[in-house]
């Protein structure tokens, strides 16, 4: 999954996205409202971490932006961190669009509750684990198993499969797989490439203890992965 950090304070920017880095994330980083709202127009982002007193502008305008221009509320998870706790600014937060909201200073193991809860009500999920068909994605952790035996997925295995599966029944093109593994540095024909030879090893290996093929190959887009239960 793809994360923005939106923080003028260059330590906790870091620290930040150090965070996010740990929980799997492939983090873009913002210093100032410009260089925010450049990222925002130009990348789609599924959690967006949003300081409101920026270099050069509002937080809340950002926010407002990032609400206006996805297709629907639910596209970008958005928390707001921010040393302006008044119940005004909570409230105008909240009211904006955003999925959280935390008064600066805070602790790192608080900020990470606080994101898991957050995707989980983005995916529609009730816990840090989806299961389809016998196959089990921890989400929190770099687990795949297909009933008692687990397999053994690469980092890069593990991510796209873990997108597929919080994206369930979603068609996920091969484009969106490429940029929530290696954000905006990818070359599109070798990106795609090796994102088709890393689903033929997903399927493989799969395959291996007998779990069923819930991969669906949508040809010339991308693919999905199909729960008939939900």
């Amino acid at each position: 999954m793809r994360a923005l950090v939106v923080e003028d304070e260059i330590l906790l920017n870091e620290e930040l996205e150090e965070q996010l880095l740990e929980e799997q994330f492939v983090v873009d980083t913002a210093l100032d409202f410009q260089q925010a709202e450049d990222l925002l127009l130009g990348e789609q982002f599924d959690l967006v971490l949003l300081d409101l007193s920026l270099p050069g502008g509002d937080g809340l305008d950002l926010l407002k932006m990032i609400k206006k221009q996805r297709k629907t509320s639910d596209d970008t998870a958005v928390i707001i961190l921010t040393a302006r706790g008044e119940i005004e600014d909570r409230v105008q937060g909240l009211e904006l669009g955003s999925d959280d909201y935390l008064s600066k200073p805070f602790a790192m193991p608080e900020l990470r509750a606080r994101i898991h809860a957050v995707l989980r009500r983005k995916f529609k999920i009730n816990d840090n684990e989806i299961t389809i068909d016998g196959i089990s994605v921890q989400l929190d952790q770099m687990k795949v198993s297909y009933n008692t035996s687990i397999l053994d997925l690469t980092d890069t295995e593990y991510k796209m499969l873990r997108y597929l599966f919080l994206n369930k029944n979603r068609t996920v093109t091969r484009i969106a797989l490429a940029e929530h593994i290696w954000g905006n540095k990818i070359d599109d024909r070798f990106s795609l490439d090796f994102i088709n030879s890393h689903m033929k090893n997903i399927r493989r290996k799969l395959a291996g203890p007998g779990a069923p093929d819930l991969i669906e190959t949508i040809y010339g887009v991308g693919y999905k992965v199909k729960d008939h239960e939900t």
